[in-house]
């Protein structure tokens, strides 16, 4: 016999509902009262002459067993709906401890940046960039609360030319937008009077002049803003009835080049003595894992050593969805003794020093005439004087304004 009697409130069987098997005799009229009582029950199967399964709502069940008193056998086979479901849930230890890991795990992904986006940039590469953003705090795997005008203020300082940078956070994302400016002077049309001025001091070695007048004699010093060639030409008049010594003038826009001797005076410092680390033979190996803005070095927790040498081999390294860092360790002992550098190891500290500072301060197509390195000891460094003569062009443009021959 299979049927539905008196089915009210379908839904509600979505809430908590039982399957039960009842077994003895005449259960046909066991199930008319409960019809006749507002029981609400469905899915009625005979499985033999004396069971019957069927399913009716939680809370009539108690009413049902009122009904059968004791003349029939009633066993619970299944339960169904969302809440047995919950509290069978929750009645697991270990579900409940996955599911507040699972939360946590996905509240602590969300501290941390996973993916940086990097828009705008042209004269730097990407690679540069990062630098920049890693040495200011921001990277991937790296935690969110990070001060993101810190990290603004540090790349308009590691990076020339930048006008502005914003940084922002979507979800796990940083995205960061660079807007580069520009350096290039506005250059003077050519259809304008104007003077070649020097950018620098010097003494002026060698004057091209295609256009203008030369101002500036080789050997004159100069500096920065004197007119090397000038764009305001004396023209003799050749007019009847004046004088062949009156003279007028005319405006042009002042072409050429003009070398000069730039002298650089520069100053560096370098260690009296090198270090010398020798090996004990004593080590320690150990791990570090790096969790987020967790932090834990084995062997540095470890060692004893007051003077050592650290070396770190990366194992492992993922972003998400936690960041994880897993690297082995080795820190090696050692003794420190110090010795006076040779003349020769100066000398050839002292010229590494000055290729670095020249490279600096001074332009990549500048020839350099003379260089000479003086030495100051004091009392654990030794000062480094650099003197330099380059020869460079000094000249750039600067227009003339009608009125104003003060320039």
């Amino acid at each position: 016999m299979i049927g539905v009697i008196s089915m009210k409130n379908r839904g509600s069987f979505l809430e908590h509902s039982i399957e039960i098997k009842v077994e003895g005799f005449d259960r046909q009229k066991l199930l008319t009262e409960c019809t006749q009582r507002g029981i609400i029950i469905k899915d009625i199967r005979s499985v033999s002459e004396i069971e019957t399964i069927i399913t009716l709502m939680e809370w009539d069940y108690e009413q049902f067993q009122r009904i059968a008193k004791n003349k029939y056998k009633i066993t619970i086979l299944k339960e169904y709906g969302y809440k047995p479901l919950i509290r069978k849930t929750f009645n697991k230890k270990s579900t409940i401890i996955g599911l507040l890991l699972f939360a946590l795990i996905l509240f602590y992904q969300s501290t941390f940046v996973s993916e940086i986006q990097i828009l705008g940039y042209r004269s730097y590469t990407e690679a540069e960039i990062r630098d920049a953003l890693r040495d200011a705090g921001l990277y991937e795997g790296c935690s969110k609360s990070v001060d993101l005008e810190e990290v603004k203020l540090h790349i308009y300082k590691e990076l020339d030319n930048i006008a502005w940078i914003g940084v922002r956070y979507m979800g796990n994302l940083a995205e960061v937008t660079i807007a580069e400016g520009t350096i290039t002077p506005k250059p003077v049309d050519k259809s304008k009077p104007s003077h070649i001025v020097a950018k620098k001091e010097g003494y002026v070695e060698r004057t091209i002049a295609r256009e203008g007048m030369i101002a500036a004699e080789p050997g004159t010093y100069v500096k920065p803003g004197d007119i090397l060639i000038s764009g305001i030409v004396p023209v003799t008049s050749t007019a009847y009835g004046t004088s062949a010594a009156e003279m007028t003038e005319r405006y042009v826009h002042a072409s050429g080049e003009v070398y000069a001797k730039v002298p650089y005076r520069l100053f560096c410092y370098q260690e009296k003595y090198k270090y010398i680390k020798s090996p004990t033979g004593n080590y320690i190996y150990g791990l570090r894992f790096e969790l987020g803005d967790l932090k834990f070095n084995t062997a540095k927790e470890y060692y004893k050593y007051s003077n050592s040498t650290y070396m770190e081999k990366e194992i492992l390294k993922i972003i998400r969805p936690i960041p994880f860092t897993l690297g082995l360790v080795r820190v090696e002992e050692v003794e420190v003794s110090k010795k006076q550098k040779s003349k020769d190891e100066l000398q050839k500290e002292a010229n590494r020093l000055a290729r670095n500072i020249i490279a600096e301060k001074v332009p990549q197509n500048a020839q350099i005439l003379n260089k000479s390195l003086k030495f100051s000891p004091r009392e654990n460094i030794i000062g480094v004087n650099i003197m330099l003569e380059t020869l460079e062009e000094i000249g750039e443009k600067k227009e003339i304004y009608i009125g104003n021959t003060t320039d």
